[in-house]
């Protein structure tokens, strides 16, 4: 999985899911949790649509705010979620 679909899928559900669709100049630098654009209820809303996008689960120890300071460090934790459990990830997939 390449980081920039990682970045554009996350990208998409926050600008349609968190922004309803206003444009703000997403980017992946884009400072989430200091401008307020994510809060607690919408991480818990982010998880789930990470663990059913990338069938990831996201152990409760990585639930930090420096994971969801900003578009590039979601993708960070997915891309290391997924690394971290290839052949799970293929046995999810394939059922």
């Amino acid at each position: 999985m390449q980081r920039s679909e990682v970045l554009e899928q996350v990208k998409s559900y926050i600008s349609k899911q968190v922004l309803d669709g206003r444009d703000i100049g997403l980017n992946e630098m884009t400072p989430l949790l200091e401008w307020g654009l994510i809060n607690s209820l919408e991480i818990v809303r982010l998880l789930s649509f990470l663990q059913e996008q990338f069938n990831i689960e996201v152990p409760s120890e990585k639930i930090i705010a420096d994971h969801f300071i900003n578009l590039a460090s979601i993708a960070d934790l997915v891309l290391e979620l997924v690394d971290q459990y290839p052949a799970e990830q293929e046995e999810m997939r394939a059922s």
